[in-house]
This record gives C-alpha cells, structure tokens and sequence, in this order.
C-alpha cells in the first residue's frame, strides 16, 4: 500500500503552502504525525503480555507467529510475522520473520553474549528518538500491539520549525511535478 504520508498530502488541499515549500513541508509534517502512533492486530498463534517503558526497560514475553494488520512505519499493510521477545527490566524485542514488509519496529534490546560480553542493539541506529517509546503488546490467539512514540512527537513539534531531529523527512518534490 502507498506511504501514509502521500495519503496525508495536505499539500493537494493548500497548494500555496504546498508550492512555497516546494511540497515537502506539509508532506513531512504529515508523516512526523503518523510516525507518533504504530499498532497492529494479529491473529495466529501465540501469546503475548509485554510492556515496554522506552526501548530500554521491558516486563513481560511474548511468542507470537501470526498474521497482522495495521500501522507500521508510516504504511498500512498486511504481513506475517514471528516475533519473540522477553523482559524483566531489561529485555529483547526479536522480529525473527517478517513476510510482506521488512520492518515492524525493527529487532532491539540487550544482547548478552558468551564471555560476558553485553551490548545494546538499536532498533533503528538512525534515529536516537526511537528510544522515547512506550509499547504494549496483549495477545491470545488474537491480540494488539501499540506504540506511542513520544521521540516522533518531539520530531513532530521540531518539524514544524523545519528541524528534523529523527531524520526521517524526505525530498518529495517529484509528487507536484506535472509531466
């Protein structure tokens, strides 16, 4: 499905705005605002009772292989996904597989490896802002998972004074050019 974000061309209903700015600035405000909220429904198997505070502190674990629906990184989609993840203060959030998309929230969390080696992996190396997210993901055969993404509403509210903490807003020009 296209990017939310051409959906949320607001620049096609203000075309002053939309010619001013050269067509980016409304297009990447609007999906700084959608980048604030992801959550999707799944039904398949599995189980899920996790909350995260930040990218940082997880509680709770889930096993899930199912079928989604939903919000993920400014599309609306369809996708199949195997997902394990665990925590108890610290945790790991594992995309295993995904099918029909290549990333949900990305796979992130602590690693510990033999020998004693620990590190924290990112779930998006590109944007520190990431880790401002509050997740909850509730499932029994069925279920939802949420994000709140407070770092995208930080990016949002920059945004609108032309600064791009999360460096996530694109030149998107060639949509108002007629052939």
């Amino acid at each position: 499905m296209k990017k939310l974000a051409i959906l949320l061309l607001a620049a096609s209903l203000l075309p002053a705005c939309a010619s001013a700015s050269g067509g980016n600035y409304l297009v990447n405000r609007g999906g700084d605002l959608v980048d604030i909220v992801r959550g999707h429904v799944m039904a398949g198997k599995g189980g899920a009772v996790k909350l995260e505070v930040t990218r940082l502190l997880h509680f709770g674990l889930s096993w899930i292989d199912a079928k989604a629906w939903g919000l993920h990184n400014r599309e609306l989609g369809i996708w199949e996904e195997k997902v394990t993840d665990w925590g108890l203060v610290m945790g790991y959030h594992n995309e295993r597989e995904l099918y029909a998309v290549d990333r949900v929230s990305g796979s992130y969390g602590w690693i510990f490896e033999e020998g004693g080696g620990t590190f924290f992996q990112e779930a998006d190396p590109n944007n520190p802002l990431d880790f401002l997210t509050v997740r909850v993901t509730l499932m029994l055969f069925v279920g939802i998972d949420l994000e709140l993404r407070f770092g995208e509403i930080f990016d949002f509210g920059a945004g609108l004074f032309q600064f791009d903490p999360a460096g996530d807003d694109g030149d998107y020009r060639d949509l108002f050019e007629t052939p």
